[in-house]
């Protein structure tokens, strides 16, 4: 069916008299009706033809209106969703604040925060320096957060989208100590902090208690009395916790809370021979720097000879003055091996 363009209701009737009907009045004429009885069947039957017009209006108006209102109802819809997607990606970047217990109260005791960027390798569970979580490191990341713009970003890459996370994330300390350059109070007050920290970010049970378990055998050795023996220590929780993470990210994890003696007996020896080295250079730039002082000594007695004084000069370490030491008792000095 053709579409009606226009409204048949608002058409007038035409005057069938005039010429461009005269074929159409003749037509009705030849058939036994008079010329009046012709015009007002032309208008009856114009009348009914514009009736059938009206009702089929009226039926594409309806139809015209509910096609308009499917349409209106989809965009609606369409327009629905779209804002409500665009709400859940609000609500994701929207700052989230958990709940809290009311009854609850601050705990007694409150462990120094580290840095963001200690706090970021731990969320990321990667290895980072226990100096970050000393009472030194706490106190560096809190004077350096009062100097850093708190609008400074860098890029990042997180659950596999690029976003925008502070500066502070990324910076390292240029005051930051390796472990084994630790003090050992540092180090024994650095640790606790680090498994408060690890345990607040929720890394695994089992990997918790095999830290702490290895801590524990470092602070607990018996050879912390020994000449030596916290420093060896240190250095044996420094290069294993290192190795430990390093190995994870291969896969190829191992039990860090299991001691390894041989290990440690094999960095003791170094600990020894590198305090034997140290102790040797010591004792050789003394008697260097001795002699040089003797030499100008001497040079400068040269001139006095016309007072046919004699002056001896000290052939070997023997003959040296008695303020200074022989090289074998200097040796003394050097640390001894352990046992």
């Amino acid at each position: 069916m053709n579409r009606i363009l226009t409204d048949p209701a608002l058409e007038a009737q035409p005057n069938f008299e005039f010429p461009a009907y005269a074929a159409w009045l003749n037509a009705i004429i030849a058939g036994g009706p008079t010329r009046e009885e012709a015009l007002a069947q032309m208008a009856e039957g114009w009348k009914l033809e514009r009736q059938e017009r009206i009702t089929l209006w009226l039926q594409q108006s309806e139809e015209d209106l509910r096609i308009q209102q499917e349409q209106e109802e989809q965009e609606r819809t369409a327009k629905e969703a779209e804002a409500a997607e665009e709400q859940r990606e609000a609500e994701k970047k929207k700052p989230k604040i958990n709940d809290f217990d009311a009854e609850a109260i601050v705990a007694d005791v409150l462990i120094p925060r580290p840095s963001q960027y200690a706090l970021q390798k731990i969320k990321s569970m990667e290895y980072i320096e226990l100096w970050y979580f000393s009472p030194e490191g706490c106190r560096e990341a809190s004077e350096s957060s009062r100097t850093t713009a708190e609008d400074s970003f860098g890029l990042a890459k997180v659950d596999g989208y690029v976003a925008f996370k502070p500066m502070a994330s990324f910076k390292a300390s240029q005051k930051a100590l390796q472990d084994h350059d630790l003090s050992w109070r540092q180090f024994d007050m650095a640790k606790t902090s680090f498994l408060v920290h690890i345990d607040k970010n929720g890394w695994p049970d089992k990997h918790q208690q095999a830290l702490a378990l290895f801590f524990t055998l470092i602070t607990n050795h018996e050879h912390r009395v020994r000449p030596r023996g916290e420093k060896t220590l240190l250095r044996y929780a420094g290069f294993v916790r290192r190795e430990w993470h390093d190995r994870l990210s291969q896969n190829q994890g191992f039990n860090i809370g299991i001691f390894n003696s041989a290990l440690y007996n094999t960095l003791s020896d170094d600990v020894w021979e590198a305090e034997r080295d140290e102790s040797i250079k010591l004792v050789y730039c003394y008697i260097q720097s001795h002699r040089f002082k003797t030499d100008q000594l001497h040079s400068s007695l040269l001139p006095c000879s016309h007072l046919r004084v004699p002056i001896t000069t000290p052939a070997s370490a023997s003959t040296l003055p008695p303020i200074m030491p022989s090289f074998g008792t200097l040796l003394l000095l050097a640390p001894l091996p352990p046992i």
